[in-house]
């Protein structure tokens, strides 16, 4: 019996080391890619609920389509108190308007625009796509670094399921849509996988 913590705590080392894909590669069908691929969102007006690492932040996000093919992201309070204000040229590069200090980290910085830049569906308008099958799915991705950002589709290539940032193991961000109007859809769901980090944007308007 003194073996079980032992027994057990190897057990659940192992489990959590265990990859979350298991990805087959597989040669790329460009229609259902064509088909699938996140299109650029509209400009839209969403409610805004973040929570991260035990604090909670609710806001107002709008998220715009400028004349250039560029998008710009502000989230403002109730109040009309602007958190930040970022947005994405029309080949996808990150540049920051605004920032509250508190949140004006480097990391912070990074992992907002890594949100955005996936939501918005911008790694997969810099291509090339690679495919890969699971059995249940096909994943369609970018590679980008050390990271891959994939759109995952049912086998029939029926409908988008999500968006996910994963590295060769591990998945690290999921992105899930759903109502209508895409693709500004109703409902927006992003969760990290590695820490307390989760946003949920409900669209409330378009312009």
């Amino acid at each position: 019996m003194r073996c079980l913590p032992f027994s057990l705590s190897c057990f659940l080392f192992f489990w959590s080391c265990a990859p979350d894909y298991h990805l087959h590669t597989i040669p790329l069908d460009s229609g259902c890619a064509s088909k699938i691929a996140p299109l650029p969102m509209t400009s839209s007006w969403y409610h805004a609920s973040v929570d991260v690492t035990g604090n909670h932040w609710s806001g107002l996000v709008l998220i715009k389509s400028m004349p250039d093919s560029s998008h710009r992201v502000v989230f403002t309070n109730e109040a009309g108190l602007t958190f930040f204000d970022f947005g994405f040229s029309k080949d996808g590069k990150l540049k920051i308007y605004f920032m509250i200090k508190k949140l004006n980290k480097k990391l912070v910085v990074q992992t907002l625009g890594k949100d955005f830049e996936l939501i918005l569906g911008e790694p997969f308008r810099k291509g090339p796509l690679q495919s890969w099958d699971t059995g249940q799915e096909v994943y369609f991705g970018v590679k980008q670094k050390k990271e891959t950002a994939y759109f995952i589709t049912s086998k029939d290539c029926a409908s988008l399921q999500r968006l996910e940032w994963g590295d060769a193991r591990k998945r690290r961000v999921s992105v899930k849509i759903s109502g209508p109007g895409y693709p500004s859809p109703e409902k927006i769901e992003l969760t990290h996988h590695t820490f307390a980090l989760r946003i949920a944007l409900t669209r409330i308007g378009q312009e």
